[in-house]
C-alpha cells in the first residue's frame, strides 16, 4: 500500500488523525490553535482533499442536516 494511501486509511480511521506535522497530527491541536474554525485551506491539507472538495462536501453535510431536522431556507 502507498504511503498516501495509508494516509487517507488513517484520516479515515482514526477520529484525531489530520495530515499536518505542524499540529502533531491531531485535530485537537488544530481546533486549540483555531478555536472558531480552521481555514478552508488548512481543512483540504490535512484531510488530503482540495479545497473545491471540502466545501462540496460541507454544503453536502449542511442539505443533509437540514433536510434530517426539516430546516427551510429562506430566500
Amino acid at each position: 500500500m502507498a504511503a498516501s494511501e495509508e494516509i487517507k486509511k488513517k484520516i479515515l480511521s482514526d477520529p484525531d488523525f489530520v495530515n499536518l506535522k505542524r499540529y502533531g497530527y491531531s485535530v485537537e491541536k488544530v481546533l486549540d490553535r483555531f478555536p472558531d474554525g480552521a481555514p478552508t485551506k488548512i481543512i483540504a491539507q490535512g484531510l488530503m482533499m482540495s479545497e473545491e472538495e471540502v466545501e462540496e462536501t460541507l454544503q453536502s453535510v449542511i442539505l443533509k442536516l437540514r433536510t434530517a431536522l426539516k430546516v427551510e431556507v429562506e430566500a
